[in-house]
């Protein structure tokens, strides 16, 4: 036998065991393959996932409107301070007339005591005299804090007022000397803070 009739022969018997292992075996159709999806039961509960619920921080109602409250009254005093202590000596015959114009952040019986009287460090004077004929407006900015001041309470807020004016001419813008300290009450009328007490 030849070397090459021995080769023919092998090939031919390698094709026939491939042939009969094809047939025995299957062959692979990828067209008719099946996945198997998991599937459950009727009777099983199907676990769900629910997002996580955002949970605020538990914080007192009574402790935000008490903070609201302050900042409410705080608000009130600094407009109503501001108004008070800013003067026009030109036009203004005293610092009541101030109050008059603060008349809106004041308790009733407060705007009867100021405007008959209002008691400040300052009012009319030499140097009212001067601004009054220099045309100066005198400008307050206010400061507020509560060193000292009892707590806070549903119907009264008290606290410590920097008042610090400046006087505005024409040519010129001057510091008032010294600063004015206040402590305020307020108290609560029907839905606004106003201011109830004033005192030097």
């Amino acid at each position: 036998m030849t070397v090459h009739k021995f080769v023919l022969l092998g090939s031919l018997a390698g094709a026939a065991i491939a042939l009969v292992a094809y047939s025995v075996l299957g062959h692979d159709d990828t067209g008719n393959v099946h996945t198997a999806v998991p599937t459950a039961s009727p009777h099983e509960a199907i676990p769900t996932t629910s997002p996580v619920e955002a949970t605020l921080p538990d914080m007192d109602s009574a402790e935000l409107d008490q903070s609201d409250a302050a900042f409410e009254a705080e608000n009130a005093a600094h407009q109503g301070l501001t108004v008070a202590f800013t003067w026009y000596p030109e036009t203004d015959a005293t610092a009541n007339d101030a109050f008059a114009r603060a008349r809106p952040w004041l308790t009733h019986s407060l705007a009867e005591r100021m405007l008959v009287d209002a008691r400040t460090e300052r009012g009319p004077s030499m140097q009212w005299g001067q601004w009054a004929s220099k045309g100066t407006k005198v400008v307050a900015d206010v400061s507020l804090g509560c060193s000292g001041c009892p707590p806070d309470s549903s119907t009264a807020i008290r606290r410590v007022a920097t008042i610090r004016q400046t006087a505005i001419t024409a040519d010129r813008t001057e510091a008032v000397d010294s600063d004015i300290t206040v402590w305020v009450t307020l108290t609560k009328n029907v839905d606004q803070w106003l201011i109830d007490e004033i005192h030097y």
